[in-house]
């Protein structure tokens, strides 16, 4: 009965103990999670001096006691070892994720990545490190590696295995973006940019990873924009004109030579464009420009576009020259201002040539519209462009009637077919500067003569651009020669009459003479010696007037105005 009292005892003590676990575990449960992994320590700590009480004890209740105690100790470590099973798995299953995540951005990554141990031997690739290397890399150490890709610094010297990204890494260096080169297979040369970082745990280094990024294509992209920029500045350099390119903030990025030649100084790169130009240019009227009015500004700020604006320079010597000014945006495919370009193109010999052939313009005008001859400008067709005021005067139309009619249409028929093939052997540089007499008709029907010259003017590559003629009117000049052929002729007639008349006057004058000497009645005889020989002074006269008309005609031969 005793014993069973005392079994039954022990058992309510043991139940008891029971619960008194529960009410420690949960009290424990409320502790820090830092104590947490301290627990299984001291719970072992306390079974362990529940167990020497129990072997110590001579006592049957404090025996009870303790192996009460003993066992709820027991059961409690079981159930902290059953949790910490569970944050084991739970953590491992954890680490296993994570190492899949960590394989699956290994191998998605288009970077190569290598990990290397402390010795410095592979231990890890992703694909795009055995793909860049043509073969699994795995247990390579850095001389193999060196030897198999060929690897060089970006200045083409030599690697040794001291110079490595990971070598250096696992010494503790952090390397960034470090360019190399390497030969790998027949694929050749490479450009490479290397990274490297330790691996480190508690302060101790345990390994490192080296990321690459074959950038073979961005240095032949980069080598070729060069290139291309290196060749746009010989062009932009060799360009007559000067330009000006300015940043989204109209800062000066790039000028040319000629810019710096129609600035007259050095043009800075990274100067504000507006505070070094600004008190420099000049609007038409002689204004100062405001920087906000500068077109190259306008075209900054605002995405303007302007072209063949006018505008003024004075240079720091005073100097001033005119330039011709374009200006526009640059502008990337969303809209987006990053700049602008600005041409400016000097002018001023070009304005003085203008000023120049204005005024030679107005001379010709002048000398055109007063001038006493007549003067025309037609084209390779023969068709009137121009007619002075004498010129109207000359054919009686005014110029708008004559304009776009031919100048075959106002000579005189009989004229007509020398002068069309006058007018081609001229356009053929026969008659170049030639002159010509013929006759035209007027509008009021009347038949003039005129002397005309024409002039060839063509253009700089050898062209016709158009004939201009030079008419002088000779109208009387040849009426006068007509009258003077008409008195010629009829001196000749006189001359050739004075003699036939001589001739046929002196025969019958012998007879009379010779009839007389016969006569005998001297009365009578006498009056006709005397009728003879006032017949024959008159033919004397005759005979001066024919030497006196001879004297005339040889004269007038003589000074050319027959």
């Amino acid at each position: 009965m005793g014993s069973r009292s005392s079994r039954r005892g022990c058992d309510i003590q043991a139940h008891t103990a029971k619960e008194r676990p529960c009410r420690r575990k949960n009290t424990r449960s409320r502790r820090p999670d830092r104590m947490i992994d301290t627990a299984p320590d001291y719970q072992i700590e306390q079974i362990h001096r529940d167990l020497r009480n129990l072997l110590r004890s001579t006592d049957t209740a404090a025996r009870h006691e303790a192996f009460s105690r003993l066992t709820a100790g027991i059961d409690e470590l079981a159930l902290t070892n059953l949790r910490l099973a569970k944050e084991n798995r739970e953590l491992r299953m954890r680490g296993e994720r994570l190492e899949r995540e960590r394989d699956a951005v290994l191998e998605a990554a288009i970077q190569g990545v290598l990990v290397y141990d402390t010795e410095g031997r592979i231990i890890r690739a992703n694909r795009a490190a055995t793909e860049s290397l043509e073969q699994d890399p795995v247990g390579m150490s850095g001389d193999e590696l060196i030897r198999h890709t060929g690897l060089r610094r970006g200045d083409g010297r030599a690697v040794s295995v001291e110079d490595l990204p990971s070598t250096r890494a696992l010494q503790g260096e952090k390397v960034a973006a470090e360019r190399m080169d390497a030969v790998i297979g027949a694929g050749g040369r490479r450009n490479i940019l290397a990274s490297a970082s330790p691996l480190t745990h508690d302060g101790r280094t345990f390994g490192a990873v080296v990321v690459w990024q074959e950038i073979t294509e961005q240095v032949r992209t980069i080598r070729m924009l060069e290139e291309e920029k290196a060749r746009l500045r010989v062009i932009i350099d060799s360009a007559p004109e000067a330009i000006l390119v300015v940043d989204a903030q109209a800062r000066i990025r790039l000028a040319n030579r000629a810019a710096e030649a129609i600035n007259a100084r050095p043009v800075p790169e990274g100067e504000d464009y507006a505070a070094y130009w600004a008190t420099m240019i000049y609007d038409t009227d002689g204004n100062r420009c405001k920087p906000d009015d500068l077109l190259l500004i306008r075209a900054v700020k605002h995405g303007e576009t302007v072209t063949g604006r006018e505008r003024a320079i004075i240079q720091p010597g005073g100097q001033r020259r005119e330039i011709l000014v374009n200006a526009a945006p640059i502008v990337n495919k969303s809209g987006e201002i990053l700049g602008a370009v600005g041409v400016f193109q000097d002018i001023t010999d070009r304005k003085k040539a203008e000023r120049a052939l204005r005024e030679s313009e107005e001379r010709f005008r002048g000398v055109f519209e007063r001038a006493g001859i007549g003067i025309a400008l037609v084209d390779t067709e023969g068709r009137f462009l121009r007619a002075n005021p004498a010129f109207e005067r000359f054919l009686g139309y005014p110029a708008r009637e004559m304009q776009g009619r031919n100048i075959g249409d106002f000579v005189h028929p009989d004229d007509l077919d020398s002068a069309r093939l006058h007018f081609q052997e001229t356009l053929a540089g026969k008659h170049d500067e030639d002159h010509l007499e013929k006759r035209y008709i007027r509008k009021d029907g009347r038949t003039v003569w005129g002397r005309l010259a024409t002039t060839l003017l063509r253009d700089p590559q050898g062209g016709i651009r158009f004939v201009i003629g030079m008419i002088e009117d000779i109208t009387g000049r040849k009426e006068n020669e007509s009258l003077r052929n008409r008195a010629f002729e009829q001196i000749e007639h006189n001359m050739e009459q004075f003699a036939i008349l001589g001739d046929h006057v002196r025969h019958p004058l012998q007879v009379l003479l010779a009839r007389a000497d016969l006569m005998e009645d001297e009365e009578t005889a006498e009056k006709i010696r005397e009728q003879v020989l006032r017949i024959n002074a008159r033919v004397r006269q005759l005979d001066r007037g024919w030497i006196e008309s001879r004297e005339i005609r040889e004269f007038l031969r003589k000074n050319e105005l027959v």
